[in-house]
């Protein structure tokens, strides 16, 4: 499998073609391969919407073989699109006990605004068994598993309750009450019932045919309490992984331009060894009609190409620029798919996803085609690491994204965005870093409560950063400041953190809260930022919400800030002159040669983006003594030098995307 996969999925099209009766497999299947895709998401379906019936998937199993046979005749792998969790409320008549209910024991029957959802601890698990195996000895190349997931507010069927009681000795808590101390054996329970199910689907697609490939959509990078999906926890039941990561919902000024890389990255931590795909909606999201427009479709797909997946794009209707733009965003892949196999991520700064934190503490769990709205909490663990991620994106640093069970020893920089609930383990794991000569940036509340969200009086790694906890001020939107020099100042936090300094030393102070504008700001010595030697390494500590606050106002002092701080402290792999913030640069290696991607996503001020505007001239500096050869993915003709140990190059020109292969 190493190939560069490009997934379509036409079902809804090809249902239409049926409909107006210019449908045949053949013409079908033309269409997709003459787009450039090279394997399809596929069902032969009959409803005009709506959830599925029961046994639709039969439906697909009688016609397959002979679907088979004019898709290796055109080279076209055939990947089955199998349903696993939204039906109509009429299968729910006849199978009520297959279907999540709420706490009050009532089914939840408003999935997608009509419909139920399965339950994978109910006897339903056994009618979707045999429709894997049904599938699976028709021979198609995969299975891709649609679900399941469980609901926001379920599931507390006759089983579940049984297997929580029996496991726990505890009544089910009301889920989403994330401070009910019970809640995260909710989670652990729905976790471990959800790789159960899949556990049981890999086996029974491997007993009917152990070359037919099987993954199931995962989970974005989010709190996963609402769905109980656990990647790391389903990555062993598939062939490859992957998740939505290019579903972008209602307002798009409020979804992160980067959601797709950012998904890739939590996939290739979960997954380095497997193909990953992300899968990005050709739609403007709920809008199933209207498509995305052609800057925002090549965005979806530069940013997971960038960050080492492969893509998926939906096409439900008719349209010609839409299709237009497949075909462009096809052509950067076929011919030069060198740029893009067996890469792995090249970087030395690590920004930690804390699962206990997401999931007990707090965050933002954004809409997606299972929650069906998004949720929002008071404390906000998520807005902290998307304002993270995002320094690290502006700043044009190289970063993964890293967890409890990532290898951090061979990073330069490790970043804990408000990182409150992390396990001893964790911790002492993270104290080593910083002792063995890592750098630590951490925030607000990190290591400020135990592994079952219970607060403590103080900081489990106080020792490293220099400091103790006295209490927490809420500054509201008043005008305060935190001060650097006499000279210059930055916007103060939302909300500040009162320490005392032990071992550190005060690299900024925090003025006390105006209670208002246009009011005397007086600095009485608290500190904002704590810089801290431990042991071989060093620690930098914002006493407040850091990144929270950058990812709520985007203030360009903190930009500078914290560019600053970070090329002070850790090696610099690539430097940039000559660009906008709006470049993003992903570097990715293969042995000794180098693949720098350049997404460029300069526009106006709006989404959905219309209009990228190119840039020009932008130079590249890496260290790099000794090359082979230097050429881009569009073939374009670039300059570049090596001299003291650098590598300069000049790129003419970046439309949207571009990559650059360095030997």
């Amino acid at each position: 499998m190493n190939d560069v996969l490009r997934i379509v999925d036409m079902i809804r099209y090809d249902f239409y073609e049926r409909e107006k009766g210019k449908y045949s497999f053949s013409k079908s299947i033309e269409k997709k391969v003459e787009m450039g895709f090279n394997a399809e998401h596929f069902a032969y379906i009959r409803r005009k919407f709506g959830g599925q019936s029961l046994d639709e998937y039969k439906d697909t199993v009688k016609v397959l073989k002979e679907y088979l046979r004019y898709a290796s005749e055109k080279g076209l792998r055939v990947i089955v699109y199998f349903n696993v969790h939204w039906y109509n409320l009429d299968v729910a008549k006849v199978h009520p006990e297959w279907f999540q209910v709420d706490f009050n024991g009532k089914i939840i029957d408003n999935v997608y605004g009509n419909g139920v959802m399965s339950c994978v601890n109910t006897p339903w698990r056994d009618y979707s068994l045999k429709a894997i195996r049904e599938i699976a000895k028709e021979g198609p190349y995969g299975i891709f598993l649609d679900g399941p997931a469980f609901r926001p507010n379920g599931c507390y069927c006759k089983y579940c309750r049984k297997m929580f009681e029996e496991k726990y000795g505890v009544n089910m808590p009301i889920k989403g009450d994330l401070r009910n101390p019970y809640h995260r054996f909710l989670i652990e329970f729905q976790e471990d019932s959800m790789a159960r199910y899949l556990r049981d689907a890999y086996k029974a697609c491997k007993d009917a045919n152990p070359n037919v490939l099987i993954y199931f959509n995962g989970e974005p990078l989010r709190p996963n309490w609402a769905s109980g999906r656990n990647n790391r926890k389903l990555e062993p039941y598939q062939d490859l992984v992957g998740a939505e990561g290019g579903f972008i919902y209602q307002n798009l000024m409020e979804t992160p331009i980067y959601k797709p890389g950012m998904t890739a990255k939590f996939l290739e931590m979960v997954a380095p060894n497997k193909p990953r795909i992300i899968f990005n909606a050709s739609k403007h999201c709920p809008w199933n009609r209207i498509h995305l427009t052609p800057a925002e479709i090549k965005i979806l797909c530069a940013e997971t190409l960038a960050n080492g997946a492969y893509y998926w794009l939906s096409h439900a209707i008719e349209n010609r620029e839409a299709e237009k733009t497949f075909r462009e965003i096809n052509s950067w892949i076929i011919g030069r798919e060198d740029f893009f196999k067996n890469t792995v991520n090249y970087s030395n700064i690590g920004l930690y996803w804390s699962y206990s934190t997401a999931n007990i503490y707090g965050g933002v769990v954004p809409e997606s085609d299972f929650t069906g709205k998004t949720i929002r909490f008071e404390r906000d663990y998520m807005n902290s690491f998307l304002g993270a991620y995002e320094l690290l994106v502006r700043t044009f640093n190289q970063f993964k994204i890293v967890d409890y069970a990532s290898n951090i020893g061979d990073l330069d920089l490790l970043i804990l965005p408000n990182c409150a609930v992390l396990s001893k383990d964790e911790l002492n794991k993270i104290r080593e870093f910083v002792r063995n000569g890592g750098v630590l940036i951490s925030s607000f509340e990190t290591s400020l409560y135990d592994e079952i969200g219970n607060r403590l009086k103080n900081f489990f790694l106080k020792d490293v950063f220099g400091v103790d906890f006295l209490g927490i001020e809420d500054y509201g939107l008043n005008e305060n400041y935190i001060k650097l020099n006499e000279d210059y100042y930055l916007q103060a936090y939302r909300y500040v953190v009162k320490v005392n300094v032990t071992s550190g030393e005060k690299l900024a102070l925090i003025s006390e809260n105006s209670g208002g504008y246009y009011q005397k700001i007086v600095f009485k010595g608290f500190p904002a930022i704590v810089g801290n030697k431990y042991g071989k390494g060093y620690s930098i500590y914002f006493a407040g919400d850091f990144f929270r606050k950058y990812y709520r106002y985007k203030f360009p002092r903190y930009i500078s800030y914290f560019e600053k701080i970070v090329k002070k402290h850790v090696r610099q792999i690539i430097s940039v002159e000559n660009a906008p913030r709006s470049l993003e640069i992903v570097l990715r290696r293969r042995d000794n040669t180098l693949f720098i991607h350049l997404i460029n996503y300069t526009s106006e001020l709006k989404r959905p983006i219309e209009n990228i505007v190119p840039i020009h001239n932008v130079v590249l500096n890496l260290n790099i003594s000794s090359i082979k050869n230097v050429e881009t993915l569009s073939g374009q003709k670039i300059e570049y030098s090596v001299g003291g140990n650098c590598l300069k190059i000049l790129l003419p020109k970046i439309e949207v995307y571009e990559v650059v292969r360095v030997e």
